[in-house]
């Protein structure tokens, strides 16, 4: 819903900047204008793909021999390697974002957790419960903003690995 107001604020300062370049500057105005127009429509662009990415919650698919989690920091964990598989209401305590995104109450790839642990984060920090995967290699966490559809994973997820 956001995406609207600032494409059409972006819009109208494209229009606006045309105009008065027109005025002061002939068609030497246009040149600056189109420029000023493309710079503010790709900022738009960035910050609306920014938000979507935030908005949206993993792409979150148990299939065949894995958990496939899309998005911008996607994994695959294969059941294989799976040791443990919990839900919980609570976050481990972060310690370090390694090389993730950590934008508002959203949470998504590498972060050192409490005791020096990594740990891969698909997750609403404010909307438990959580998934907690762990493998010989890491933890992964994983909720969704629909509690009851992090709890259908979870379930989902113990029926492949019985």
């Amino acid at each position: 819903m956001i995406f609207i107001p600032v494409l059409l604020a972006a819009v109208l300062l494209g229009v606006l900047a045309y105009k008065i370049g027109h005025r002061r500057n002939g068609n030497k105005g246009r040149s600056w204008a189109i420029t000023l127009m493309s710079v503010i429509f790709g900022v738009t662009v960035l910050v609306a793909g920014v938000l979507l990415v935030v908005v949206l919650d993993p792409d979150v698919q148990v299939e065949g021999d894995r958990i496939q989690v899309s998005g911008l920091y996607k994994r695959d964990i294969h059941l294989e390697d799976v040791e443990d598989v919990g839900i919980q209401e609570e976050l481990p305590g972060i310690e370090d974002q390694v090389n993730g995104l950590s934008m508002g109450n959203t949470l998504r790839g590498t972060f050192r957790i409490e005791g020096g642990e990594i740990s891969t984060m698909f997750v609403q920090k404010n909307t438990p419960p959580f998934i907690y995967i762990r493998t010989g290699e890491r933890l992964f966490v994983i909720n969704f903003r629909d509690s009851q559809r992090t709890e259908d994973l979870y379930e989902e997820i113990l029926e492949r690995l019985e």
